[in-house]
């Protein structure tokens, strides 16, 4: 297993605080061409896990953080729910990591990792869009196309182009 494919696909975790740097792993390992759809839908779900981790700890830096954090939670939620719906998932109970709220950034790593956070949502675009096609599974295939879209709402909210989002619930 790779750090990016834990053999617990419920989350990732780890005792050291997640840093851009290991974000910016799993968009490495994105840009492989040769994933397959579950492969990619396993990566995109640890770098959603490695990505919320970045985002809380980003959060506590500051309260203009704090909002455009909601927004990306929405978001993260929308896109563990969408992904738990794979064939891919089927037989998984997707979960984020929980814990104690990690130590905020240092002033000088928040814009890396708003950086890394846009990154990732643009690559996992990418790579989503470009898997689909060869997905076996429907319901793979599926969500590879749709959630290409919810992603990219995951960097609009890091960015702060969008006010808020809806959670839904169900």
């Amino acid at each position: 297993m790779t750090p990016d494919t834990p053999g617990d696909t419920s989350s990732p975790t780890s005792p050291e605080p997640v840093t851009p740097g290991r974000l910016r792993e799993v968009v490495e390992d994105l840009k492989t061409d040769a994933l397959d759809a579950p492969e990619a839908l396993k990566r995109v779900w640890s770098g959603l896990c490695l990505a919320r981790l970045l985002g809380l700890r980003l959060a506590g830096t500051d309260p203009t953080w704090q909002q455009r954090r909601l927004n990306a939670e929405s978001v993260e939620h929308q896109l563990a729910h969408d992904l738990g719906t794979s064939a891919t998932f089927a037989d998984t109970a997707l979960t984020f990591p929980d814990g104690p709220t990690p130590d905020p950034l240092a002033a000088d790593e928040v814009d890396d990792a708003v950086a890394a956070l846009v990154e990732f949502s643009g690559t996992a675009r990418q790579r989503m869009l470009a898997v689909a096609p060869r997905a076996t599974q429907w319901h793979d295939e599926r969500v590879l196309r749709h959630d290409s879209l919810v992603i990219r709402q995951l960097g609009a909210a890091w960015l702060g182009e969008r006010g808020s989002y809806r959670l839904e619930t169900r």
